[in-house]
């Protein structure tokens, strides 16, 4: 089974997560775009907020993280390891966002439709499209939000 759970920075240990949250990424690109300073850093800014799933030996196999200024809310990443893919993992993380208001925004490589579907699922829309935004290789990006 399972669990999601919120962050929360006075009683979690930010430097273990972040390596567990590198790991995933490490799993998931051929180079990772984040580097594991980049990604603690990140876990301590006061506008992130992130859900982690772990399964029931408490082994973190999934994350999602948010950018929150004022009333609105960006995905920054979202991943799951590729041992635990196609099990609702990362829908479970999208439902955490289900009770939020507001604008919430994200963007995906154009050519990523299995994503594109999962956020249409939570209701997202494409609304733009940045040019050759992506590199390694070379994409444009599809904005998306959600507006509740």
């Amino acid at each position: 089974m399972i669990t999601i759970r919120k962050l929360i920075f006075l009683t979690d240990c930010y430097r273990d997560f972040a390596g567990d949250i590198q790991a995933i990424l490490d799993d998931l690109y051929e180079e990772s775009p984040w580097t594991f300073e980049q990604t603690f850093a990140d876990l301590l800014r006061e506008e992130s907020v992130y859900y982690l799933a772990f399964t029931e030996e408490q082994k973190v196999v999934g994350f999602l993280a948010l950018s929150v200024v004022m009333n609105e809310i960006e995905i920054t990443n979202i991943g799951v390891a590729k041992a635990y893919q196609s099990q609702g993992i990362a829908s479970l993380l999208l439902k955490q966002l289900t009770e939020l208001e507001g604008k919430i925004f994200l963007e995906v490589r154009a050519s990523n439709e299995r994503a594109r579907h999962l956020y249409e699922k939570f209701e997202f829309e494409a609304f733009y499209q940045r040019k050759n935004y992506y590199q390694n290789p070379q994409e444009d990006a599809i904005l998306m939000k959600r507006e509740k």
